[in-house]
């Protein structure tokens, strides 16, 4: 096996604040697009611009076999090849990114309700497609840049509790858009959504600018030490990645099932309670858990590790979904009272989760690099991101497929018009995917997740062998 390791360098910033909240700022700019995507894209085209629903999940389907493609590829060029004359191994990308997002994140919502379906087919395929391009040209070197800003893991899990507020406050904002965009019949207005994208498009430009300049990166693979692309190599090496393969299974059943409730609450609060204006509340109050837990998150990692701190809080998810299940939920203000501090207690789960799992794939590019002797942040980053991509595209259809499937009509007029016994259904078939999220996540991390408190500490002393004679510390790996 060839000798493979990283290297810190010296004579640099050292890490601190100006690195926390320039690395926010990045994931801010990235839900800012990502959010507003998630949230409106499926309504836009199934309420405002017409397509069926069995025709959109198609397209879901069919748009993601790219990402099957894309997200690896990346991965792979960023670990070998550089671009530019900075040095750097990920910002260059996201640059040309930043160009990219701005523009296609408003293609997305180009209104032509009157068109033919086919154009609206092909206008929805392709301007979706430009998006996912550019969204992974940023988010795959976005991603992995943490793992280069520091090799140690305590300022990891403050990077990724960083990375978490950038998110929670750039998604924030598609909270508040249903005050804007939905009218006296809770329909949606969709001729306004361009505009609203190029707008936060605009302001996500900014966020990203100041991301590449404020942080810096200090681990780096010298080019002697950096490897062809050997995707057949990366593929074994995640093969063999216990920890990521959990981490995978995990994401993939958070952003499918567990996080289903962003896009089910706004069907509920159309249909079953009738008031769209309660949606930016309930959406807030969801993130109470993260908020609580994020002036302690250092202190219960220190404490319990990543492993324990993220897997234990699903069983008070999974508790609080049964009793949901178990309760009548009204279609009055009784009944939207239920459902939000309900909501709550689901989120506990997903509050520590989405604070700590980015350094949670830290974890596991090191576990990879010991494992292969090769540094691949890109190629690892860009694996995890292949899953989470997917899950992306399922949970774009999933729960419109679910809903459906208890008689949801997309095209009839949200209040009264759906059939007798069907708002109720709506309900618990919400709470029922968020019940499978809450106990395949609580299984991947507590019994296929191998990375434990111990794990972590005895795998960061083999990886922080230093050599103080040299100007730069290397540290090539073997096996294990």
């Amino acid at each position: 096996m060839a000798e493979a390791g990283y290297e810190l360098k010296k004579n640099v910033r050292p890490f601190g604040m100006r690195d926390r909240v320039g690395y926010a700022l990045g994931d801010f700019g990235c839900n800012l697009s990502f959010s507003l995507i998630s949230a409106f894209m499926l309504d836009f085209y199934t309420q405002y611009m017409g397509i069926p629903g069995a025709i959109w999940s198609v397209i879901i389907i069919v748009t993601k076999v790219w990402d099957g493609v894309n997200d690896p590829i990346m991965g792979g060029i960023m670990d070998s090849v550089r671009i530019g004359k900075s040095g750097s191994k990920f910002k260059p990308w996201m640059s040309i990114a930043a160009v990219g997002l701005t523009v296609t994140g408003a293609l997305v919502f180009l209104p032509f309700p009157d068109a033919d379906l086919w154009v609206k087919v092909m206008l929805c395929v392709v301007t979706y497609l430009l998006w996912d391009v550019c969204y992974t040209l940023m988010n795959v070197p976005y991603g992995s840049l943490s793992a280069a800003i520091t090799a140690d893991s305590l300022e990891r899990t403050s990077l990724s509790t960083w990375r978490s507020i950038g998110a929670a406050v750039g998604g924030g904002v598609s909270m508040l858009l249903p005050l804007l965009l939905y009218d006296k019949q809770e329909n949606l207005n969709g001729d306004i959504l361009v505009w609203v994208a190029l707008g936060m498009g605009v302001v996500a430009f900014v966020a990203y600018f100041l991301c590449i300049r404020m942080t810096t990166e200090r681990v780096v693979v010298p080019p002697e030490r950096r490897e062809k692309i050997n995707y057949f190599k990366t593929l074994k090496g995640f093969l063999k990645n216990r920890p990521l393969l959990a981490l995978c299974l995990a994401s993939f059943a958070s952003i499918v099932f567990f996080m289903s409730s962003t896009q089910t609450s706004k069907w509920l609060f159309q249909i079953h309670f009738g008031n769209t204006d309660m949606i930016t509340l309930c959406t807030i109050i969801s993130y109470a858990p993260m908020v609580l837990f994020l002036p302690f998150t250092s202190k219960i990692v220190a404490r319990f590790g990543k492993k324990v701190s993220v897997g234990m809080p699903f069983l008070l998810s999974i508790t609080a979904s049964v009793v949901m299940l178990c309760i009548p939920i009204p279609g009055n203000t009784t009944g939207m009272i239920i459902y939000m501090v309900g909501l709550m207690f689901i989120q506990t789960g997903g509050g520590m989760f989405n604070l700590i799992t980015w350094a949670m794939v830290n974890d596991c590019i090191d576990y990879q690099q010991l494992k292969t002797g090769m540094r691949e942040e890109g190629s690892v980053y860009a694996m995890y991101s292949l899953f989470r991509k997917i899950a992306q595209g399922v949970s774009l259809s999933l729960p419109l497929l679910c809903m459906q499937a208890v008689g949801y009509d997309p095209q009839a007029d949200p209040i009264g018009n759906q059939a007798p016994g069907v708002p109720d259904a709506m309900v618990k078939m919400s709470i029922g995917l968020i019940l499978m999220g809450a106990v395949v996540m609580f299984v991947s991390f507590m019994l296929i997740y191998n990375l434990g408190k111990k794990e972590v500490a005895e795998m960061q002393a083999k990886l922080n062998k230093t050599d103080e004679s040299d100007d730069l510390v290397s540290l090539p790996l073997g096996d294990d």
